[in-house]
């Protein structure tokens, strides 16, 4: 294989509804499509992956999510430009009462220009501009590995 697309991220939500109308409001701007609504579960896409929210049942809703546990920490969606992350804010977050996360609503240069703000079970989510970011030749890329995990076993 040469490469492979993500397939889907199944998100388990503590207010099903809630959510939903969340994710309709931050994912349809960004070029998603709501597929399907079922009790069961909800699906989103791209045209090259899908999100998938489902019910929490309440014997597993309690410890809540936070991204600081063993996890999923953020999800980061792609924008076409600057501008593109600040017309996000203003048409979509604002409107919607969407809080940014940090001390600016939108931060960062030419490299890597984004937005975070959380969805209602305080799942992080991005909104990224990063031209190349993926790439092998992007800075982060180039970081020097200090870290065996084969030789390391048992350390963090």
């Amino acid at each position: 294989m040469s490469g492979t697309l993500l397939s889907h991220i199944e998100l388990n939500v503590s207010d099903y509804a809630k959510s939903i109308r969340f994710y309709d409001h931050v994912l349809v701007p960004l070029g998603w499509r709501r597929l399907v609504c079922q009790k069961t579960h909800t699906v989103y896409s791209d045209g090259q992956m899908k999100i998938v929210l489902g019910p929490v049942e309440e014997k597993y809703q309690t410890p809540s999510y936070h991204r600081k546990r063993v996890g999923l920490n953020h999800l980061a969606f792609y924008a076409p430009s600057q501008s593109s992350v600040d017309d996000y804010v203003e048409k979509v977050l604002k409107p919607h009462q969407i809080p940014c996360l940090y001390e600016t609503e939108s931060k960062g240069d030419e490299t890597y220009y984004s937005v975070f703000f959380e969805d209602p079970d305080r799942i992080k989510i991005e909104v990224v501009y990063s031209p190349g970011y993926c790439s092998p030749q992007h800075w982060t890329n180039q970081l020097a590995s200090d870290f065996d995990p084969y030789l390391n076993q048992g350390e963090a």
